[in-house]
């Protein structure tokens, strides 16, 4: 597969934050994004936390 067809995820924090917003303000333990498949396929990918944000998951090659 060409390099510029491959997925990728920005190294930016997708989402900030630690809590849901009020009234609820649960804290917040995880959160993923779900990439869906034009053959409805889907792939689960949780972002991991670090420095108040939730970032994308570390590219396997380091």
């Amino acid at each position: 597969m060409p390099e510029g067809d491959t997925f990728r995820l920005p190294p930016v924090p997708l989402a900030t934050g630690d809590r849901l917003a009020p009234p609820d303000g649960r804290v917040v333990v995880g959160v993923e994004l779900v990439v869906t498949t034009e053959d409805g396929d889907r792939t689960r990918l949780p972002l991991r936390a670090e420095h108040g944000a939730w970032w994308a998951p570390a590219h396997p090659e380091g």
